[in-house]
């Protein structure tokens, strides 16, 4: 796999605090570095799916708001619970307008 060089400026004793993780994990600080941000952005794209799981259960009405709520919390289940109002109105204003057009 190709690599791509990356200037990262960190405070000093972030750098020295990583350097002593990475010494307890056999590893050095490049690699652990590489290794955390790799994991980190697995763990980021996972979680990603399973929001957009739960939210697909949500607009199919499968799960409630509440458990939407629950389970994404206030601020991102709002989000959702928006777009989906958003889809059904824009949904039957388009059923509105093909039935007018068929008239």
């Amino acid at each position: 796999m190709q690599s791509i060089s990356l200037r990262v400026e960190l405070p000093e004793d972030l750098f020295h605090k990583i350097g002593i993780v990475a010494s307890e994990h056999f590893e050095t600080t490049r690699e652990y570095i590489e290794k955390v941000v790799s994991e980190s952005l697995r763990e980021e794209l996972e979680l990603k799916e399973i929001k957009r799981q739960i939210a697909s259960k949500y607009a199919s009405g499968e799960i409630s708001y509440e458990s939407l709520k629950s389970l994404l919390g206030s601020k991102e289940a709002e989000r959702v619970r928006i777009y989906k109002e958003t889809i059904l109105e824009s949904l039957l204003e388009a059923d509105a307008v093909a039935k007018r057009l068929k008239e």
